[in-house]
């Protein structure tokens, strides 16, 4: 668990323009500057570096009503498990 935990949070590292912070599980979303070009990229690199399908429709919010770094962390370890 914690190597998906330090893989997610490495691409999302790679693409967070609004991050001044350390990133953290209690890091917001909201604060990461991520746009939906971003969203897809990050989607493709979990898909690539973690071998797990992701679900995603592009006109849905991708994070629903993820609010954190660690709502994300806790949804990819769900899919995984399935």
């Amino acid at each position: 668990m914690a190597e998906i935990e330090a893989a997610l949070m490495d691409i999302i590292k790679e693409h967070a323009v609004g991050l001044t912070d350390e990133l953290t599980r209690e890091t917001e979303i909201n604060a990461l500057g991520i746009d939906s070009f971003s969203v897809v990229e990050i989607i493709y690199e979990v898909e690539e570096r973690l071998g797990v399908e992701v679900p995603f429709n592009a006109n849905e919010n991708p994070f629903g009503d993820m609010k954190t770094v660690g709502d994300l962390i806790d949804a990819l370890n769900k899919l995984i498990k399935k």
